[in-house]
């Protein structure tokens, strides 16, 4: 059963402040919209496919300042919902990425827009340099406040340990320099944050690893499917709006490598620390079992279930030379040295210093837990109506099921338990064209089966 269109544009206006009287309505020239959100990224950005017939960036003088306000709604409508709007948003068209004269009439050209949120270019438009200190979740705000004007929803934050501190912004751009403090901070177990946007609201979000691990996946009741068969079959039980719950492809993108994650350091590895001050230089191990251990005593992976690291696996003995074997996680794969000056700033710390060597080592398990994220990606595509409508986005936990490829025998219900389970979403792609909206999507997850069950 196929709908009418999957979304509308509720308004499509370009406007400038070159041009007071600039008022255009784009929503019947649109060809295509592709909007990409990313935990990696604390912006929006895209690209816009326009029929222009009517030489609009002709007569305009387009310069890449031009605004496009968006307002989008579904026509999926979920069981109580009375708001079919899904997004509302101000971009700026940065510059025309191409433009193809139309073979046809030959009085008409594609012209294809790149876009970015306002707050990114605004952003770019500055260069700062300023003190911070004592807690840098409470720094990351306040830049993305006072500099670019976003609030920051810290909901999906589970707050960072690092306090009394002080150091110096050296003349960056503000949400570079909010990115840069984001990857210095952690959580007591060591999980990474990410500032990342969602196209859902217009604030930013902060978000930590392990709170995303520990939301319940939002689809849970009707998960995504990897079943071709299905979807005949919902429609004809005269349920066709699970059809927008059909998996279309899924590939796996970054799996199984654990070379890369060894070279990395986030298996075995030693970090040093050289105080300049007194001259002393200490070291201590970091191991990925050691952090699995506590991981799952947080209750955030199940040591049992993760499909991160193999502890068994020793490297082969050479008696002839005298080299005995050893498991992965008690190598040092990986030196990491850092350079601290204590006492500059007097009973505080510099950004870079710590206390304790527990603290040091946070550094080593944020890096190790980004590597587990990169392991085990898949890329999926779904139709978007669902996705969107449920406000899924980015940092969120979906949960897909996908039919074994041995059905003989098999005690889990039928499913692949490497490729089902509950997954973090990384990357998207909103593609809107034609009457369909599709989302495709990278997605991650640590455990086999469902995580936390």
């Amino acid at each position: 059963m196929k709908r009418q269109s999957q979304f509308k544009y509720e308004k499509a206006l370009i406007t400038s402040e070159r041009l007071p009287n600039l008022d255009i309505d784009i929503r019947p020239l649109i060809v295509e919209l592709v909007l990409y959100e990313s935990l990696d990224k604390p912006f929006l950005t895209g690209r816009i496919g326009i029929a222009d017939d009517q030489g609009i960036f002709d007569s305009t003088n387009f310069s890449g300042t031009e605004r496009l306000h968006i307002q989008m709604q579904s026509e999926f409508v979920l069981e109580g919902s009375t708001d079919n709007v899904v997004m509302d948003r101000v971009f700026i068209m940065t510059g025309i990425e191409a433009i193809e004269k139309s073979s046809n009439s030959g009085n008409s050209s594609m012209v294809i827009v790149s876009l970015m949120d306002e707050h990114a270019f605004i952003s770019k438009t500055k260069n700062i340099s300023r003190s911070i200190k004592n807690d840098l979740q409470r720094e990351i705000v306040k830049l993305c406040q006072n500099e670019v004007g976003k609030d920051v929803d810290l909901s999906y934050s589970a707050g960072t340990v690092q306090s009394n501190f002080r150091g110096v912004i050296p003349y960056m751009h503000p949400l570079e320099a909010a990115s840069w403090l984001t990857s210095k901070a952690t959580t007591d177990v060591g999980a990474p944050f990410f500032l990342y946007a969602s196209m859902h609201d217009n604030n930013l979000r902060l978000g930590s690893l392990d709170t995303m691990l520990e939301q319940p996946a939002w689809n849970a009741s009707i998960p995504y499917t990897y079943s071709p068969s299905n979807v005949q079959m919902q429609e004809e039980n005269g349920t066709p709006d699970l059809q927008y719950f059909q998996i279309q492809s899924m590939k796996a993108t970054k799996m199984q490598n654990t070379l890369t994650q060894l070279m990395s350091g986030g298996i075995g590895s030693k970090y040093t620390i050289t105080d300049i001050s007194t001259g002393r230089t200490t070291a201590q191990h970091f191991s990925i079992e050691k952090l699995l251990t506590q991981a799952d005593e947080a209750g955030i992976i199940n040591k049992e279930k993760q499909n991160i690291y193999n502890p068994s696996y020793k490297t082969p003995d050479f008696e002839d030379v005298n080299i005995e074997g050893a498991h992965l996680h008690d190598t040092d794969a990986c030196i990491y040295h850092n350079v601290v000056s204590r006492g500059v700033y007097g009973d505080s710390k510099s950004l870079h210093d710590e206390v304790t060597s527990a603290m040091f080592l946070k550094k080593i398990q944020s890096a190790s837990y980004r590597n587990m994220i990169f392991k085990n990606m898949y890329d999926i595509t779904v139709p978007g109506p669902g996705f969107i409508k449920s406000g899924g986005s980015v940092g969120d936990k979906i949960r897909i099921n996908v039919i074994s490829d041995d059905l003989t025998g098999n005690p889990d219900n039928g499913l692949d338990q490497l490729r089902s389970g509950d997954f973090i979403v990384y990357n998207t792609r909103h593609q809107f064209g034609g009457t369909a909206h599709n989302v495709a999507m990278t997605v991650t997850k640590l455990e086999k089966g469902l995580m936390n069950e």
